[in-house]
Order: C-alpha cells, then structure tokens, then sequence
C-alpha cells in the first residue's frame, strides 16, 4: 500500500503526503518502510500492523515508525484521512540537535500516541496544516530546508513530551522491538550524550557491550550507513550548529570537540562538508570570527 510513496523526489530528504481513501486490491500488502515517518490520522481509522504488534490509529493520533521496519494497513475506513511525514536519517540526526538523550528512545519506545489532550491536539492540527500552506509556497524560501528541520524538531520535542508522561510499567510497547532496534535506540542515546568528546566507533560498542563488527550491522540495517557514518553525521551536525549560533573561535570549537588541534578539527570538517570552518560560518552567518 503506497509503497512508492516511501522514498524521495530527487534532491529533498523529506516527503509529505496524503492517505485520504483506501487501496481496495492492495490492502493487505506488506511494505519495507525505508525511513522513519510520523503518520498522523485526522479522520477515520485504519489498522497498521508495524513491528510485530498492530495498532489502530483513528482521528487524532499519531504512529511515529522507525526505517526499514515492516508495514501494513488493514481495515481501512471509507473516511480515513491522515498525513504521513517521511524524512531521511540525516533528517532527523540534523534536527534533533540538542536533544536531551532520552527524547527519541522515548518516541519509540511508544510508538503510538493517541492525542486525547486539546493542546496535543491543536499542536499536531497545526503543525501538519503549516506544513500543507510550507508546500504550496516553498519556492518563496531561501532556506526551505531550515523550515522543515524546524517543523520536525516542534513534532518530536511534543512527542517526546507526550513519551515521559506515559506509563513506564506498560512495556507492551518496548516488548515488540527486537534486540537490534533496542541497541539501535541505546545508540542514539548514547550517541546523544557523548558525540561531542567521542568519535570513535569503539566507545559506543563498548558502551553497548557489543562489538563494532555488530553495531556496524544494526547500523547499516537501520539507517543504511555505518556506524561511524552515523557518529560523524551526528558530529559534524553540532559542530554546525556551534559555528552558526555561537560567537565560540574555532579554536575554542576544536577543543571542545575533543580535537587535538585546529588543524586536524579543519580537515574533518571540511572532508564531511566540503567547506572549511570558518567559510562555513561566514556563509550562514555573513560575519568574520571575532
């Protein structure tokens, strides 16, 4: 069902679109959903069966689903209406910049949120309906991509919200993700406290008591990259954000990164981006380093 929706259009690391009606011939069909996705159900129901356990959605809810996880829609009502958000591993690492370690562990580990709140519910009304008018006019923005990260860490931080406040003895949820998606979701917690000071694979492998060889493989089936793909992207996302919102020299960044000079923070850099530091922040900022 959709399942040529699940990927992107050519150059964007997110898709929006529409469920409004069912697929009659193809409702049962089993999909892979390559990357994680938030759907959002306004009216209706429908039966998703995800990750070994089925959940029914129904207006005013949402399914937050990990990537490369199995999918299917059953039971689909005639007015079913709901919004899906798909966007890309770099996606999400980029937007959840500052995160508090336990937000995405906790979104899911609860993957289904029923927004039985009026605030939660005028949140998600919102956001989803700003991201309709952000489509309709997305060629007027310079930094279209700026907005959308934006969007996302609004929906995520509510989600994430909603997570702590849930009950932590109902663990029906925790129960059907397998070994490989909770070492996954320990890793971006981990990776979260500490890909500030540790770069190297070998920290977090240890820290999960696994070796690189496994955590490399939970990578690569999650987010189709190896493990220090993902702990460089996760880097260099914070060293951006502390070139563009902090007056910091990059001296002072290199330290802090754990570098052992400038020069070796530069060349890191710079092979993950393509530009070197300091013409990073002039180009997002319009103001030499003080």
């Amino acid at each position: 069902m959709y399942s040529d929706k699940f990927h992107f259009e050519e150059g964007l690391n997110y898709r929006i679109f529409h469920i409004t009606k069912p697929i009659t011939q193809s409702n049962s069909d089993i999909a892979i959903i390559p990357y994680p996705c938030l759907i959002y159900c306004s009216e209706g129901s429908a039966k998703i069966n995800y990750n070994n356990s089925t959940y029914t959605i129904h207006k005013d809810s949402v399914l937050c689903v990990f990537s490369n996880t199995t999918f299917q829609a059953t039971d689909i009502s005639d007015d079913l209406q709901s919004s899906v958000i798909l966007f890309s591993n770099d996606l999400i690492i980029d937007s959840t910049i500052g995160f508090k370690a336990e937000y995405l562990s906790n979104i899911f580990a609860h993957p289904y949120k029923p927004l039985t709140d009026e605030c939660n519910k005028q949140i998600f009304h919102n956001l989803f309906s700003t991201l309709d008018a952000y489509e309709d006019c997305k060629s007027r923005f310079d930094r279209s991509t700026d907005f959308v990260y934006g969007i996302i860490r609004c929906m995520l931080i509510a989600l994430a919200e909603m997570s702590k406040h849930e009950d932590k003895l109902n663990t029906s949820s925790n129960n059907s993700f397998s070994t490989t998606d909770n070492y996954f979701r320990d890793f971006l917690k981990l990776l979260s406290d500490n890909c500030k000071t540790q770069h190297n694979v070998a920290f977090y492998a240890d820290k999960l008591c696994i070796t690189p060889k496994y955590l490399n493989e939970i990578c690569r089936k999650k987010m189709k990259k190896t493990a220090k793909e993902v702990i460089t992207r996760a880097v260099i996302a914070q060293i951006k954000n502390a070139l563009i919102v902090s007056g910091t020299s990059v001296q002072r960044i290199a330290y802090d990164f754990n570098f052992c000079d400038q020069s070796s923070f530069g060349k890191y850099f710079k092979k993950a981006t393509g530009l070197a530091p300091m013409a990073f922040r002039n180009k997002h900022n319009d103001s030499p380093e003080s």
